[in-house]
């Protein structure tokens, strides 16, 4: 179920007004007439209702916003998954963010322009002393140490950082007033109607030692998913409308139809999410900016807005916004087009959101499956040519069955144009139990690999999109959680290995689940697609690296085909000194490298540069980044930088 609104949407479409009898847009009577209920009213419960949207009008939407806020009164909470292929070409000098799109930037909590470093430092409490979150800005020595130049503080000082970004002599950054979740990870349920903010600020880097604020700006909202494309900043947003002193759970008809009837004499503009600028409220869009299903009726509602909001950092009072009503867990961005994606029951419905001028609603859809919970969700999706690849999983047999779907917009509506497995390819996407553990697409292939005990690595053939076909599969104890083209037809693998005890027959389910041993590095030589092979794997035992679930931990510069790897590691060692063994945790960064331009290309391990934290509290490998900048390594853990040289034993410089 879906709402565009966007304050300059063109769609030509006709609504039936099913809502004719509603009150005007702040609920009032009509011509002394009340036209309000008398009796409590039959309003459906919140569903998916499928089929292209349209922008309905004023009163048609805010009753359908209302018949949604109405229904949340009495409907209890349900959960809903956020997330929000062809790797970023980065500079020849130094590594940048890595993101899924090239050209379009994803937000992160460091970046680097061969100069500066930025790095969103969050919030300490040590010692009993809050250090509130900040951006320190290092300016980087002719010897590559690192000095603090800056700090620059957010507008509202209990703000913790979502990222941020780095556009010339820009730099943006993104807040909330509640608590950090990760970017394009789980979002709030769909009926927790909260009054929380998300808040921009930019500043004006042009002396990065002096950089300025150039504007604050606060959305009503939480962020589901950002990306940056050139200058233009997207943000997608869900707002769920509140009504003060509406009556939790009503039981009676009287209590109901109190509630219904303070919902519509709530006007219309306290629904609606706004903007302030330097405090001051401005209107993101008004009801008739929205678009929902044009299947709606009189009886249906849904109160979850979704607003994609693009700003011009060079002119950051230059913002647009398109508003929509659905159910939305994933965000994909190509470079020209948004697509949102929600589970319903055991689909997953697609709308379309060009990226113009006017931000304009394009198209809905709907494939069998879900995207599912291993790894980023976004993954799971690529635009190329038009058409609409995606990877979808049913859940309801005994066991799961994979889907890759290609679809092409056709009018308002984005319909499947071919599928595998198919009559022509009736094999099937891994093998009986197997779940998907990571998808990758990069040009006209998609590379996936299933797991349950042995990791069957898919290469798929989208040359022609209206007949996808397996290539080929290579079988290898262990599985990748994340896939990363390389140039000269090499893939990189990034999982864990797994025990190879009793590992049964191809074909055959396993007795008992499969043991993890320890981070899992892989080369794979695709350059023959039907019979790919590992070239060689690098194991840590005892260990992971969160590229694993979080790709933009991964650090990679690409120097023609020449390949340098940046990766954090943390290892559980145990403590044999103490009377009772402890396990405890060493967090290193990782350098690998690969040259695909080699006769016998090998993934090498370079190094280890070990961060040895003032703190001894224990600090997430998560959220730790790194910068190559040709021989020279960044290691961020927490918010200290170390410096060293991409060489074995090299020494390290730091903390700055």
């Amino acid at each position: 179920m879906l709402m565009t609104k966007n304050t300059h949407i063109a769609i030509g479409v006709c609504f039936t007004a099913i809502f004719s009898a509603c009150s005007g847009s702040d609920g009032s009577e009509t011509e002394g007439i009340d036209l309000r209920p008398k009796t409590v009213p039959e309003i459906n419960q919140p569903q998916s209702i499928s089929g292209p949207l349209v922008k309905a009008g004023k009163n048609s939407v805010s009753r359908y916003i209302k018949n949604g806020i109405y229904t949340a009164t009495q409907t209890p909470d349900n959960d809903l998954e956020v997330t929000t292929a062809v790797p970023a070409r980065l500079s020849d000098s130094f590594s940048t963010t890595n993101t899924q799109e090239v050209g379009v930037d994803e937000a992160d909590r460091m970046e680097y322009d061969g100069n500066y470093l930025y790095l969103a430092a969050y919030s300490e409490w040590i010692e009993g002393s809050n250090y509130q979150a900040h951006v320190r800005v290092l300016a980087r020595q002719e010897d590559f140490s690192l000095n603090q130049v800056a700090e620059l503080n957010l507008t509202d000082q209990n703000a913790n950082i979502n990222g941020i970004y780095l556009s010339q002599n820009r730099l943006a950054v993104v807040s909330t007033n509640s608590p950090v979740y990760s970017i394009d990870s789980r979002s709030i349920e769909p009926w927790a109607a909260t009054k929380s903010r998300l808040a921009l600020d930019v500043y004006d880097t042009t002396i990065p030692a002096n950089s300025q604020t150039t504007i604050n700006i606060e959305f009503d909202g939480n962020l589901l998913s950002s990306r940056r494309i050139d200058d233009q900043l997207y943000l997608i947003t869900t707002y769920v409308p509140t009504v003060d002193g509406l009556l939790p759970g009503a039981s009676t008809d009287e209590e109901k139809l109190a509630n219904y009837l303070k919902i519509l004499d709530t006007p219309d503009a306290e629904l609606m999410p706004k903007m302030y600028i330097n405090e001051s409220a401005q209107p993101l869009n008004t009801p008739q900016d929205c678009a929902i299903p044009s299947a709606a009726t009189e009886r249906d509602g849904y109160a979850q807005l979704i607003t994609l909001i693009r700003v011009n950092l060079q002119q950051p009072n230059d913002i647009s916004a398109s508003c929509l009503s659905t159910v939305a867990n994933v965000a994909y961005m190509s470079t020209n087009n948004l697509y949102l994606a929600g589970t319903t029951d055991t689909q997953t419905a697609l709308h379309k959101i060009s990226l113009d001028n006017e931000l304009s609603y394009q198209a809905s859809g709907s494939v069998n499956g879900i995207i599912g919970w291993r790894g980023p969700g976004n993954l799971r999706l690529s635009e190329k040519d038009d058409y609409l690849r995606i990877v979808t999983s049913d859940y309801q047999p005994k066991d799961p069955e994979h889907v890759l779907t290609i679809l092409s917009q056709q009018g308002n509506e984005l319909l499947p144009i071919a599928q595998l497995p198919n009559e022509d390819y009736p094999e099937p996407i891994g093998k009986v139990g197997e779940d998907i553990f990571a998808v990758r697409f990069f040009n006209d292939r998609a590379y996936l690999v299933t797991f349950e005990r042995i990791d069957p690595l898919y290469v798929i053939d989208l040359a022609d999109p209206f007949a996808p076909q397996i290539l080929g599969a290579l079988e290898i104890p262990g599985f990748s959680s994340y896939l990363h083209p390389l140039d000269n037809h090499y893939l990189l693998g990034v999982g864990q290995q797994v025990s190879t005890e009793n590992i049964p027959a191809t074909g055959t389910t396993p007795a008992q689940p499969a043991t993890q041993q320890g981070m899992k590095v892989s080369l794979f030589d695709i350059s023959n697609p039907s019979a790919p092979i590992e070239v060689n794997s690098i194991v840590k035992e005892q260990a992971y690296t969160p590229v694993e679930y979080n790709y933009q931990t991964l650090s990679v510069l690409n120097t023609a085909g020449a390949y340098q790897f940046a990766m954090p590691l943390e290892e559980w060692i145990q403590n044999d000194g103490m009377s009772i063994a402890i396990w405890q945790p060493k967090h290193s960064l990782m350098l690998l490298d690969v040259d695909t331009q080699s006769t016998q290309p090998n993934l090498i391990e370079r190094a280890q540069i070990y961060a040895k934290s003032e703190q001894d509290a224990y600090i997430y490998a998560g959220d730790d980044r790194s910068v190559i900048h040709g021989e020279h390594v960044y290691y961020i853990h927490g918010n200290q930088v170390w410096h060293s040289l991409w060489q074995s034993e090299s020494v390290i410089d730091g903390p700055y």
